[in-house]
């Protein structure tokens, strides 16, 4: 028996929003989002397989490869997930990214980590800040 605490806590809750920035129609349907291995490397790491859907047009779809945006081969988060009719400027929710894509979470090519926000009964509150470019350099010298 496997017991894993802190996904059962975290994950069932967690969700992570990306903007579709490019959609590219072909053999397959491409999706770039602003995120990818600086926010979730679970994918490239071991192979962990996410669902998404676009925000406000849930479920259904054709398959599409959703793509991270650092120009990578391997910034892929998922392959074949069903999206339907995505565009550019949508929101891709993908559910169940919780603690451990937080604590994987990188500053890959200049990346910066982003906000977690709480949600509850139709409010929201910020508690981890989004990091500022001070943030990415603040350890230079």
């Amino acid at each position: 028996m496997l017991i894993e605490p802190g996904r059962s806590l975290v994950a069932g809750a967690a969700t992570t929003l990306y903007r579709a920035v490019t959609v590219k129609h072909g053999p397959r349907t491409l999706v770039a989002v602003d995120g990818g291995m600086g926010d979730n490397l679970e994918p490239m790491l071991y192979g962990q397989r996410f669902e998404a859907t676009v925000g406000t047009r849930v479920g259904g779809g054709v398959g599409c490869d959703l793509m991270g945006r650092h120009c990578e081969s391997g910034d892929t988060l998922i392959r074949d997930v069903p999206l339907r009719d995505p565009r550019v400027g949508d929101v891709i929710a993908v559910p169940v990214t919780g603690a451990y894509c937080l604590s994987l979470a990188n500053n890959y090519n200049g990346a910066r980590r982003p906000p977690v926000v709480f949600c509850a009964d139709g409010t929201s509150r910020e508690v981890v800040r989004r990091e500022t470019y001070e943030d990415l350099l603040r350890r230079d010298v």
